[in-house]
């Protein structure tokens, strides 16, 4: 995967040359924040200086230094995500009401069932196949949860049940009455070591969350990966987890 994130890392870099650079992360759940994680830790290793934005109320706020003057002119990044879609469309409201106070926007690697079209705004896509058919000008590479790396894991033992709630689930799967829904458990910004822990308990995943799924990957964990409700699941294991990881089976419904 280093070939793509190094790419990446070149776009960022010529975009960002000599301007500010302020980074958003998609507001989500707790597997959002493995997106939030992977991504701080690339800015770490490419030596990105930034300031980090919290939304509140449609205004920004920086998350660590609320003194200095907030000027809007260099370069937004915003984080990845999958609230680009007919069921989530969030970043789309969210950009649309300030990419005109930057003289750059970079989308990092996200899903795309939505067509977008945003002034001076570089997309990347999570996925080689439908994202890019509906953004064909978006650039891939892998979410950036991946860049969390290999995790410490255990043997776990049992199986463990993790399929979502919500209305992006497919609706043809008969959920177990010991799943958990572990998403709906944290925010973007909680800690992501007990996402992990409660994952690395199992020696079986079943899940139709896509960041669950990343992180039994990284845990090297037998994983049964299901569809939700659009194509974001197939199109991201087939892009980044089939070839890459043992023990990783889709299962189409």
């Amino acid at each position: 995967m280093q070939i793509e994130y190094s790419q990446l890392a070149q776009v960022i870099r010529d975009k960002c040359r000599r301007r500010p650079v302020y980074y958003i992360s998609n507001r989500g759940n707790w597997g959002d924040a493995l997106i939030r994680q992977g991504t701080l830790k690339f800015f770490h290793d490419i030596g990105l200086r930034y300031y980090e934005l919290l939304l509140r109320k449609g205004r920004a706020f920086r998350l660590v230094d609320r003194y200095l003057p907030l000027v809007l002119r260099g370069t937004l990044i915003y984080g990845g995500g999958g609230s680009w879609c007919n069921l989530w469309d969030k970043s789309i409201r969210l950009l649309n009401n300030i990419t005109s106070s930057y003289q750059q926007v970079i989308v990092l690697p996200s899903t795309f069932e939505k067509r977008v079209i945003f002034p001076n705004t570089t997309y990347f896509s999570r996925d080689r196949f439908e994202s890019r058919q509906c953004v064909p000008e978006a650039n891939f590479c892998h979410d950036m949860a991946f860049y969390i790396e290999r995790q410490t894991a255990g043997e776990g033992s049992g199986e463990g049940y993790l399929f979502r709630v919500d209305k992006e689930g497919s609706g043809k799967i008969s959920i177990p009455p010991e799943n958990m829904d572990i998403s709906l458990q944290g925010t973007f910004l909680t800690p992501t070591d007990p996402f992990f822990d409660a994952i690395d308990r199992y020696r079986v995943i079943n899940t139709d969350r896509l960041h669950v799924a990343i992180a039994a990957c990284l845990l090297k964990k037998e994983l049964h990966f299901y569809p939700g409700a659009y194509f974001k699941n197939k199109a991201v294991y087939r892009s980044s987890m089939l070839g890459i990881y043992d023990k990783i089976y889709f299962h189409d419904l």
